[in-house]
């Protein structure tokens, strides 16, 4: 999921940029940030039922050998069940991935969640989409001093949007 918002050029300093639609027009500097996040959607209640009938397929087919004294047919069932419900849980609760890419005052600033921030002159920067095959897609801004990758946390239909977008932002931080 991705949002683009713009940061006001007269409160650089705000903690929450505002959407883009309802700012106010000022002119040709407009900084834009493009924040994107991993779809971190919670299980919806069809999702928890189907997970309730694999966990009773699981039962319902380890009875057969624990009958016939295989009792580590169930155990082993038990275990496995154990271990995704563990890792559905853990995956819910940790911090989902997310980037901050800002384009403003002939600058490139490029933020990911594990810390490591870029920035570069966007004078020389141009977008470079590259795909081994249609289903693959990663976007850099390649320029003289760097590269930076970015929407790795996007899915594809995302990406295909988002790059359209990010091209026309860099064509107008380039022209201020």
């Amino acid at each position: 999921m991705y949002e683009l918002l713009c940061r006001s050029s007269e409160r650089p300093w705000a903690p929450q940029p505002e959407n883009l639609e309802s700012s106010p027009d000022r002119g040709n500097s407009k900084p834009i940030i493009l924040h994107m996040q991993e779809n971190r959607s919670h299980l919806t209640q069809e999702a928890r039922a189907c997970f309730s009938v694999i966990a009773l397929l699981f039962m319902v087919t380890s009875i057969g050998p624990a009958f016939y004294g295989q009792l580590l047919v169930p155990a082993l069932s038990i275990l496995a069940m154990a271990g995704l419900t563990f890792a559905l849980e853990r995956h819910g609760k940790s911090r989902p991935a997310s980037e901050t890419l800002e384009l403003a005052e002939g600058k490139v600033r490029h933020r990911d969640s594990a810390g490591q921030q870029i920035e570069l002159p966007a004078f020389w920067m141009r977008l470079a989409a590259e795909g081994r095959s249609p289903s693959d897609l990663r976007l850099f801004l390649r320029g003289r001093d760097g590269s930076i990758e970015f929407g790795r946390c996007l899915s594809l239909d995302e990406r295909r949007a988002v790059a359209p977008l990010v091209a026309a932002a860099l064509a107008q931080t380039r022209r201020c």
